[in-house]
């Protein structure tokens, strides 16, 4: 049995399907069970929705209970308010690893974030935490590593409006980043939890090359055939916003900084290749933007 933390999650219900698709036994811990929007799909799918979130320890000891690998890829970004990230992120799934210990679980796949992002963040110093549990963990373990999402960084939320035909740019726009798609850190994930062996890794992962935004911008002028607006958010700005004493807003600028400050990631292709994983380009993201 695998249990997916994060499964109504755009990373979670990626790997959530994959694993079925492999005819595996898949739990979920899904906040508010059945009554969740997501929690129908999931039960379609046939995975068995156990209601709770990584604030109820009683809740995650329970789905533990009968597993042999958890993949969590919960996160409380974007929508995290107050305390979220620490009672997620850090603590919950601080838990989790606990819990998951005391169940005697054999394997635990985690999501990160990449190395390269060291900007001091709630999320950074979450992200960090649990990863340095698990490397003490008795569990086997996996943590990935991803580079930036492609469905997230290149996308409207974040400024990257082709609808409008508007890009925003981070620094300059001439960092290289390692942009991934979501749905292939899902295959890693898939991939980590049903591998042969005892492996305890940590997987940098990112695209096949890295691309400097301002490269991504012209891939998706040339592919839509219009030109694009661009607006410069300078690193002055973001550091400014760094200052805050606000956790979400302190996390997403030390996110935006580490994005302008660019983030390849070495061997990116024989790492994919090593998981069986076909990575996404950004000329195939791209042609998804086209009418």
């Amino acid at each position: 049995m695998h249990l997916v933390v994060g499964a109504t999650g755009l990373v979670g219900g990626a790997v959530t399907r994959q694993l079925r698709d492999r005819a595996c036994d898949v739990r979920a811990l899904v906040r508010g069970g059945a009554g969740h929007p997501g929690a129908m799909l999931l039960a379609k799918d046939g995975v068995d929705v156990v209601a709770g979130d990584l604030g109820d320890p009683l809740a995650v000891a329970g789905a533990c209970k009968g597993v042999d690998t958890v993949i969590c890829t919960a996160t409380s970004m974007p929508a995290a308010g107050g305390d979220a990230l620490r009672r997620v992120d850090h603590d919950g799934v601080l838990d989790l690893i606990a819990a998951a210990e005391r169940a005697g679980v054999r394997r635990f796949v985690y999501t990160s974030f990449s190395d390269n992002i060291r900007v001091d963040s709630p999320l950074t110093r979450a992200k960090r935490a649990c990863e340095a549990r698990l490397a003490e963990s008795p569990m086997e373990s996996v943590i990935l590593q991803p580079s930036f999402f492609m469905e997230v960084w290149l996308g409207p939320h974040l400024g990257f409006d082709m609808a409008g035909a508007t890009a925003r740019i981070y620094g300059d726009g001439t960092a290289g980043v390692s942009y991934v798609s979501a749905l292939d850190v899902a295959a890693f994930a898939a991939s980590a939890a049903t591998a042969p062996g005892e492996p305890r890794d940590v997987v940098q992962v990112g695209g096949p090359e890295p691309v400097p935004l301002l490269g991504v911008v012209a891939i998706f002028e040339r592919t839509l055939g219009r030109s694009i607006t661009l607006e410069h958010i300078p690193i002055d700005a973001l550091e400014l916003q760094h200052r805050s004493s606000d956790p979400l807003q302190k996390t997403f600028a030390a996110l935006m900084i580490a994005y302008a400050l660019g983030d390849p990631v070495a061997k990116a292709r024989q790492t994919a290749d090593n998981y069986g994983v076909p990575l996404m380009t950004i000329e195939n993201y791209a042609m998804g933007f086209r009418r």
